[in-house]
Formats: structure tokens, C-alpha cells, sequence
């Protein structure tokens, strides 16, 4: 069996364990796979800034990597930097967005590139989102009357304690749910992208780019946000950790995110079962230690 050209791996409750690092086996089949020629996506509904403030505090070796952040809506290879695809989504849908938010208590965030555009600058849990991904914050007075010269959307997030933020999801979902591609992230977020954007489309987008068949990949994941990705790869994986929907969905489970999951599936495709040879573990490693993001209800 030829090893896949691709692997995508989502970041929380994935490639991240609960202490906040990447797991010494992981680190060790990522190098062999990249020896073997394979190119290694980190795809998340983090923003490339976070992505990259990721790889820079785990002292990732991102040669060969390829950053596909904010669901999938853009993908940069780490590298170089060349922005290989984006797909922003349209202004009016943003503005009706933004209105229903506002019509219902929920805080909502428009990604931009590196750039976190809110009008609520002083709500903690947007300075909290700013900071966790290395965004600037950038404030306008008013969301729903921003124009192209001031804002491309990569993704709208939105905010809110679980008890408001679930019930807008329903109104949500019923108003904007046939132009947008939306999820949850965690019970306190809930995130849209344009129709037919998210981490299965950028999967299938890069392997096209590169001549490949999509079907030629391997992906791991454990959300909701996750079930595209593992749908459009050759192999879906579910971690141990991850929700009912996803462990439904998937070609095989894996061990949690604490217990070496991607590394046992690596090592079987990329090494006939025998691990891979650990490496170094880098100086200067500092943990990222995510939220729980799991949310059993959302699916």
C-alpha cells in the first residue's frame, strides 16, 4: 500500500494533548511522513495567525506544512507563506449576519486575514480571542455597515454563554443555513463560512492544486467542524476523544489525544506498524494549553 501524499490533522483535541503539547510520537512520525514525501496540513477553525503562533510556540518543523486555517476558507503554505487559496464571503450575507447577532445578544467576530474586526473591542472574551491567535484587533464602530474597503470575511465567529448562543444557532441555521457552511467550535462558539467552504473543500482544493487525488489522504479529528475533513479524505480518523458524531462518521478510531492516536495510525501507514524513530524534543516548547472544546450536544 503506497502511504498518502496528505495528512490533515485538526489542532484541539487532536494534535494537541491535554497538557497542551504535541505528543513525542507524533513529532516523530510527522518527520518520517515528511521524509516519505508526504505534505502535513494543520486545518482548524483557529485563523492562520494562530496557526502560526502554534507551530512557532511547539517549535513545529513546518517544512512541508501547509496552514488551513479559519475552516478551511484559507490555506497558506508555512513555508513560504504564498496564500494557496481563499474564499471570502459576501458582504450583504455578512451584513444580515451580524444584524440577526445583534437582535439576539450574541457577540459576533469578523476574521480578516490577521486582523480580529469587532464593534464590541472591550468584551474580554474578545481580547481573549485577539491574543490567543496572535490577531490584531481592529475596531469599527459598526459591523453591519463595513464595505470591501474595509474588511474581507474569511469566517464570522460568534460568542455567547451556551444557554444564548444555542438558540441563535437554531434561528441561525434556519435563516442563513443554505448560504453558509456553520458549526460549532465549542459550546460558546458557533462560526459560519461561505457555502461550500470548510476543511473537506480545502483538503480536496490543495490535493487538486497538487495533483493529487483527495482520496489519497489520511485525517484526523475530533468536532463537529472535523466531519468534512474526515469525509473527504481517503481515511477519516476519529480520535478517542472526539464526539458521538464524529466517532459515527469515521473510517476507524484511533487512540485520544493524550494516548499517541495519530502516531499508532501513522505508524501503520507510513512504517508497517513499526514507530518511527522519536527525534529531539525542540528547546524552548511552550504548551498551548487549549480549551475543551468538545461539545457533546452540538454535534
Amino acid at each position: 500500500m503506497t502511504p498518502p501524499a496528505l495528512i490533515a490533522v485538526d489542532i484541539d483535541g487532536t494534535l494537541l494533548a491535554s497538557d497542551g503539547t504535541v505528543l513525542p510520537g507524533t513529532r516523530a512520525e510527522f518527520a518520517r511522513a515528511r521524509e516519505l514525501g508526504a505534505t502535513i496540513v494543520l486545518a482548524s477553525g483557529r485563523p492562520v495567525a494562530g496557526l502560526r503562533r502554534l507551530v512557532d510556540r511547539l517549535k513545529l518543523d513546518d517544512r512541508g506544512f501547509v496552514l488551513t486555517g479559519v475552516n478551511g476558507a484559507v490555506s497558506v503554505d508555512a513555508g513560504s507563506g504564498e496564500v494557496l487559496g481563499r474564499h471570502p464571503m459576501g458582504l450583504d450575507l455578512v451584513h444580515e449576519i451580524v444584524t440577526l447577532a445583534a437582535e439576539h445578544g450574541v457577540i459576533p467576530m469578523l476574521c480578516d486575514g490577521d486582523d480580529l474586526v469587532v464593534d464590541r473591542p472591550d468584551d474580554p472574551q474578545v481580547d481573549i480571542e485577539a491574543e490567543g491567535n496572535g490577531l490584531h484587533l481592529r475596531a469599527v464602530p459598526d459591523l453591519g455597515a463595513v464595505t470591501g474597503d474595509d474588511v474581507t470575511v474569511d469566517k464570522v465567529l460568534f460568542y455567547a454563554r451556551p444557554a444564548v448562543l444555542r438558540p441563535f444557532a437554531e434561528v441561525f441555521v434556519a435563516r442563513f443555513g443554505e448560504a453558509t457552511e456553520h458549526s460549532f467550535s465549542a459550546p460558546f462558539y458557533f462560526e459560519a463560512t461561505t457555502r461550500g467552504v470548510d476543511k473537506g473543500s480545502a483538503l480536496t482544493d490543495l490535493a487538486a492544486a497538487r495533483g493529487l487525488d483527495p482520496r489519497d489522504s489520511v485525517a484526523f479529528g475530533d468536532n463537529g467542524n472535523d466531519l468534512p475533513l474526515l469525509r473527504a479524505a481517503g481515511l477519516g480518523v476519529a480520535m478517542g476523544n472526539a464526539i458521538p458524531a464524529v466517532l459515527e462518521a469515521a473510517d476507524r478510531v484511533t487512540a485520544s489525544h493524550d494516548d499517541e492516536g495519530i502516531a499508532a495510525v501513522l505508524a501503520e501507514l507510513y512504517g508497517d506498524g513499526e514507530p518511527a524513530p522519536l527525534v529531539p524534543e525542540p528547546e524552548g516548547v511552550e504548551p498551548l494549553h487549549a480549551l475543551d472544546l468538545r461539545d457533546e450536544e452540538s454535534g
